[in-house]
């Protein structure tokens, strides 16, 4: 039995996964900048917070483009299919919504 459950549950979630590094790793950057410690006077870095969302953004897209074939033929795709199609573009919403407030940010308060 050769199902790959594992591959196949990744591929269900992989632009979930993204959206949640994302997310992650822009609110950390933030909040470590931001500290009395490391207290920056313009704010986070905005160009560092750019580039993560344009990279997940990209990864978004190019998951959402991989799926596009399989759904051409609707008659042929499973609900995994359906799942990661839309998980990429519910994924790229997400990061649009988390990314824009950070990247507009223009200090520590």
């Amino acid at each position: 039995m050769q199902d790959h459950f594992f591959r196949q549950l990744l591929r269900g979630i992989l632009p979930l996964l993204v959206w949640a590094a994302h997310f992650t790793f822009c609110y950390l950057l933030a909040a470590a900048q931001c500290t009395p410690a490391a207290m920056r006077s313009a704010g986070p870095n905005r160009m560092l917070l750019g580039i993560a969302t344009a990279a997940a953004l990209a990864i978004c897209l190019w998951l959402a483009w991989r799926e596009r074939g399989i759904l051409r033929d609707a008659k042929g795709a499973a609900l995994l299919d359906w799942a990661a199609a839309l998980g990429a573009v519910l994924a790229f919403v997400g990061i649009l919504w988390t990314g824009m407030p950070i990247l507009l940010v223009s200090g520590c308060a």
